[in-house]
């Protein structure tokens, strides 16, 4: 994974600014009530519980929310500190910085869309929108299958303007970007003619009632956002005052940022700071990293993805459903891609996965689809994968392969 120009590092320099798988092997859904009832239900013991203050405070990690779906039922709560100053508790309304983790429901807008025959995975982006920066052979072949799967050749951001120039031919080898996705986030606003953010609330967030989660900063979140804390001990928030100057901007101009395009995005970037290049790296709304939500409200759309009949999953086709869960490109002998997801493939069964990583916020999802059970954990801390790996481990009852690639 190409990582010169990682999220994590964005985050860090704006926080001192601001203060074995085969190709598309299909996922098997067969049997799933068989499946629900095989192996431990993923659900904390009292022991667990117990013991996480103690592991919060010995890897100097503030607080952790974890979220757990099992059976169609939903389990949330949340330990330790969501702020310093004031003193605050994390819960399950707390606000934490999602960042990867929105990438799961931005692939599943666009598979909607490919339902609905406003997108095909395999058109390239170019076809949809020309724009000078694509304007290359490689680039030209670039689909929406190459972005969700990672195969795209592009590095994860760039950090100048400049042509977007894949370092491998699209499809070849899994390569994680940021910036490949928000070309197609580009795309998803021209095919619909509506601004991102208010695309993704009307399609995803709002359907699935997730009301405390936003691609943009709401006001409501003010109390609410946790402040992630770095390896030095310092509290930073650079989502939150990145949100906070763009929402007064939008306030300036007199134009919402539910509102706002690409362009908007774009005109932002030297106001919020004038030392930043333009680039997807410093924009919001980013579907590759924006995200701001609850455990609650993300464990309401993990519901969804692991939905058994007769429960309400998620409002895609048969095909779009199995295009998501199948493999597109091999990490290792146990990893792969696929529409949105990680894929893993081991010993213990099947399941999909996702990280995020920005700043001091760190966060895990793992979710079995054959069996209807999932678990997210966000923390707020550097050193949050020492505990959040732990922690899902005890949950699910064994480790994931999927935690070493990072």
């Amino acid at each position: 994974m190409d990582t010169a120009v990682s999220r994590r590092r964005f985050m860090v320099t704006a926080g001192a600014v601001l203060a074995t798988l085969s190709t598309r092997s299909a996922w098997s859904l067969q049997s799933a009530s068989a499946a629900a009832a095989r192996g431990p239900r993923w659900l904390p013991t009292t022991n667990l519980l117990r013991t996480l203050p103690r592991l919060l405070e010995l890897a100097e990690v503030p607080g952790l929310a974890l979220g757990v779906v099992q059976a169609g039922k939903v389990w949330t709560r949340g330990f330790g500190r969501a702020t310093e100053t004031p003193r605050t508790a994390v819960s399950g309304e707390t606000v934490f910085e999602a960042v990867s983790l929105g990438k799961p429901l931005f692939a599943y807008a666009v598979l909607r869309l490919v339902d609905a025959g406003r997108i095909d995975l395999d058109r390239p982006l170019y076809d949809y929108l020309p724009i000078p920066d694509a304007d290359n052979p490689l680039m030209r072949k670039v689909t929406p299958r190459h972005v969700l799967s990672h195969t795209t050749g592009l590095s994860n951001w760039r950090e100048q303007p400049g042509p977007m120039l894949p370092a491998t031919e699209p499809g070849a080898e899994f390569s994680y970007s940021g910036d490949a996705y928000f070309y197609l986030q580009r795309v998803v606003e021209q095919v619909t003619d509506r601004p991102f953010a208010r695309f993704m609330r009307e399609h995803v967030l709002d359907p699935f009632d997730m009301d405390r989660s936003s691609y943009i900063w709401l006001p409501k979140f003010t109390a609410k956002k946790a402040v992630g804390r770095d390896a030095a001990g310092e509290e930073i928030d650079v989502v939150g005052a990145i949100g906070r100057r763009a929402a007064e901007l939008a306030e300036k101009w007199g134009k919402p940022m539910l509102e706002w395009r690409y362009e908007d995005a774009a005109r932002a970037v030297p106001l919020i700071n004038p030392a930043w290049p333009v680039v997807p790296l410093y924009m919001v709304p980013s579907a590759a990293g924006s995200l701001l939500t609850t455990v609650r409200d993300y464990t309401q759309f993990l519901a969804r993805v692991v939905a058994l009949p007769p429960a309400p999953g998620l409002s895609l086709s048969a095909a779009s459903r199995a295009a998501m869960v199948a493999s597109e490109v091999r990490l290792n002998r146990v990893l792969g891609w696929g529409l949105g997801w990680g894929i893993q493939r081991d010993e213990h069964g099947e399941v999909l996965w996702h990280w995020g990583a920005n700043n001091s916020f760190r966060n895990f999802v793992v979710a079995e689809p054959a069996a209807g059970r999932a678990v997210v954990a966000f923390t707020n801390g550097e050193s949050g994968p020492k505990v959040y790996e732990r922690v899902i481990a005890a949950v699910t009852g064994h480790d994931h392969p999927a935690f070493l690639w990072l």
